[in-house]
């Protein structure tokens, strides 16, 4: 069933020069909606320098991230969106500036008007998008004016004023060039409204557009490739085009011949270069020079600090009237799921009334034209009145177009409307799952298999944020009590979990239903140098958050140290680019779901490093009792994988359960026969024991118990033994 999908990429996840690699001008965003259209009844982009974001109206968000994949590997750092409401808040944060580097700065207001006009030109966008649009620009001017989310200084203009400020530039002797036409304009505009400058130059790809606005502000237009000539004549430079303009491109500017990177290298005052641009109009090799003094867009997040704490107090403000325009545009958007029926019912109703009309008018004798009018309104307001009742109730009904007995059938039947097609499903089931990127992924997943099996049922994600993503880690059940509780609440019909993270103890009123296939169950080395765990130098640092992997790691290699990380897949591989770990290990069912498997630098077998309890595994949870949708649900079961995951938490029950004692187990079913590996250590990790067991499928608990049983008085015998004979 169609939707309103996304899928993100912004400053929130991807650093600037990932961002650049996918800064799409006017021309390529043209390329792109065209190309998407093709797949999609609607598509809409934006396209600025913190964040490309694709919208569209169809069935999932996955064909949006299949057209980014040609441009790269960058699924860690995007942002999906696969469900209405989802998208909504998502695009309604956006335009009142909770998602900008400045909060509540008003250029994205405009941005997105920009990307609708650009999307009405190509004719991409219908009325749900178009409708859509609109009211997140209402959305943004509403809080704008509503609350002093804009009112504190934090813009781009304003921090580039404070720039030239900070640096005791007096701007009446300086000469200031700006490169770019477009978004320059502010700044330009702040710049000049604050203080007289001696000279300005103004350079675009296009000279009439420049020319213009140099005569606008008395300044002095040039062409891009005349760059070059300026440097030694100007003070500072801000570039802010979405073109090719790499001034001093040169990697090694100390050691280039070229005249212009010399100059940069020794300029006889400082110069001040502000980055605006996406692509990087300046060569990031600058900032290592004396006397040059370069600020880029990463630069200026830091510095729109103290403004964005001033406006901090605005936010749950914000967050209020955002919650409210989501509630009412997803209320409207399910009733326009009626409008064939309201459209057919209105338009019965006024061929109705124009058929009477022509019967009326004639026996009237002599009226005027006045009377005529009057009579032909009266007959208008007399249907419009008759009609308000029905189509309330239709609009009230769409609510509910999942009921057995849709109550919309009846409306149809009652109006003699049976003709009008309307699709109507015949359940709603709302998915629930964290809102982090691998979580989202891997529901959509889960939906996509169900809605193949049977594509009447409408599935709705529902996010609901977890102690854990609080960072609140310690607590039972961080990732999962908070879902757990929805279900029971009635929020949500079916939760989706990684299984390795729910707690043994079953929750009273709930049940697991189905598993799913498993995902590749291994862990995976990632390191800075690309060397593998056995090649990686003594005392190097690997990052882990379980002290499974960590006593295993130590098995392999007792000389490297193993620290402690935490943080979310992208989080901790950003942990180890900026040189706090020299390698990390991470589970690769979540690096494949989210498209990363080109980081790995070497998987580990099962057997060097055995995965955690239902590794690589996804739960699907729903009410005990719920019969019609564990009739859903027991479609995607894998019975195999559901009986070797059992036997795994029966293993990790006969342990103790939760206790802190290191584990691991992988079980394996081949035809009837099931067999388990594992691992139990005692609490200090001084003592470790691995062994396996085998037996027939049908006494997999049994078998799982024993092993248990087995290694853990084996790690007690050894532990013993080690006293005795230190006494």
């Amino acid at each position: 069933m169609n939707r309103i999908v996304g899928i993100e990429l912004s400053h929130r996840y991807a650093p600037i020069e990932v961002r650049e690699q996918l800064a799409l001008n006017s021309e390529q965003t043209e390329q792109a909606l065209q190309e998407l259209k093709k797949v999609y009844q609607e598509v809409f982009i934006i396209s600025t320098c913190n964040r490309l974001s694709l919208y569209a109206f169809g069935d999932s968000y996955l064909h949006l991230e299949e057209y980014l994949e040609r441009f790269g590997k960058y699924s860690q750092y995007l942002t999906v969106l696969p469900d209405s409401k989802i998208a909504v808040q998502n695009l309604f944060s956006t335009a009142a500036g909770l998602e900008s580097q400045a909060i509540g700065e008003h250029q994205i207001v405009g941005q997105i008007r920009d990307a609708l006009d650009l999307a009405r030109k190509n004719k991409t966008i219908g009325p749900i998008l178009d409708e859509f649009i609109r009211q997140a620009i209402h959305v943004g001017k509403r809080t704008r004016l509503e609350t002093n989310i804009g009112k504190h200084s934090a813009s781009l203009a304003t921090v580039g004023f404070e720039l030239i400020n900070k640096h005791n530039f007096e701007l009446k002797e300086c000469n200031l060039l700006v490169v770019g036409t477009g978004n320059m304009a502010n700044l330009v505009n702040t710049v000049l409204d604050r203080s007289s400058i001696n000279k300005l130059f103004i350079a675009s790809h296009n000279l009439e557009r420049a020319s213009e606005m140099a005569a606008e502000w008395n300044g002095e237009a040039v062409h891009v490739s005349k760059l070059p000539y300026l440097l030694a004549e100007v003070d500072i430079i801000i570039g802010g085009t979405q073109g090719e303009v790499n001034l001093l491109a040169e990697k090694e500017i100390e050691n280039s011949k070229c005249t212009r990177a010399q100059f940069a290298a020794s300029p006889q005052k400082p110069k001040l270069l502000i980055d605006f641009g996406l692509p990087r109009n300046f060569n990031p090799h600058l900032k290592k020079l004396d006397n040059i003094h370069l600020y880029d867009l990463d630069d200026i997040k830091k510095m729109t600090f103290e403004g964005l704490l001033k406006r901090h107090n605005e936010i749950p403000q914000v967050k209020e009237i955002i919650k409210e325009e989501v509630t009412k545009f997803t209320e409207a958007y399910y009733q326009r799921r009626a409008a064939p029926v309201v459209e057919a019912f209105w338009n019965g109703l006024n061929d109705t009334k124009e058929k009477e009309l022509k019967w009326l008018m004639p026996k009237m004798g002599d009226v005027t034209e006045e009377q005529q009018k009057l009579i032909e309104k009266f007959a208008h307001r007399m249907i419009r009145k008759i009609s308000k009742k029905p189509i309330e109730q239709v609009h009230q009904m769409a609510q509910n177009l999942h009921f057995t007995d849709n109550p919309i059938n009846t409306v149809k039947k009652v109006f003699d409307l049976d003709e009008v097609e309307l699709f109507v499903p015949k359940r709603r089931v709302i998915v629930g799952t964290r809102g982090s990127k691998l979580a989202l992924t891997q529901t959509t997943h889960i939906i996509e298999q169900l809605k193949k099996l049977d594509p009447e049922i409408e599935y709705v994600t529902k996010v609901i944020r977890t102690s854990g993503d609080d960072g609140n880690i310690e607590v039972m059940g961080a990732f999962t009590s908070a879902i757990q509780r929805a279900l029971l609440n009635k929020t949500v019909d079916i939760a989706v979990h990684s299984y390795k993270d729910l707690p043994i103890e079953q929750v009273p009123g709930l049940m697991i239903a189905a598993i799913s296939e498993r995902e590749d169950v291994r862990d995976a080395l990632l390191s800075n140098s690309g060397k593998t765990l056995r090649e990686l130098p003594e005392g190097a640092i690997v990052g882990t958050g379980s002290l499974r992997r960590q006593i295993q790691i130590q098995q392999i290699r007792p000389d490297i140290e193993v620290k402690f990380i935490q943080g979310n897949l992208d989080g901790r591989i950003k942990k180890m680019k900026d040189g706090g770990y020299d390698a990390i290990i991470l589970a690769v069912a979540g690096l494949k779901r989210l498209g990363m498997l080109d980081q790995v630098t070497e998987f580990l077998t099962e057997e060097e490093m055995i995965p955690a309890v239902c590794q690589g595994a996804l739960a699907l949870e729903i009410r005990d009792g719920d019969e019609i949708t564990a009739g859903l649900v027991q479609k995607v079961d894998d019975k195999d994988v559901h009986l070797a995951t059992d036997a795994e938490r029966c293993f990790l029950t006969a342990c103790g359960g939760g206790c802190n004692f290191p584990l691991a187990a992988f079980a394996q079913v081949n035809g009837n026969s099931i067999h388990i590996n594992a691992l139990y250590a005692s609490g200090d990790n001084s003592v470790v024991e691995i062994d396996s067991i085998q037996g027939h499928k049908n006494g997999a608990n049994r078998l799982a118990e024993q092993l248990a049983v087995d290694l853990m008085r084996r790690v007690r015998d050894r532990r013993l033994a080690a006293e005795t004979s230190s006494n």
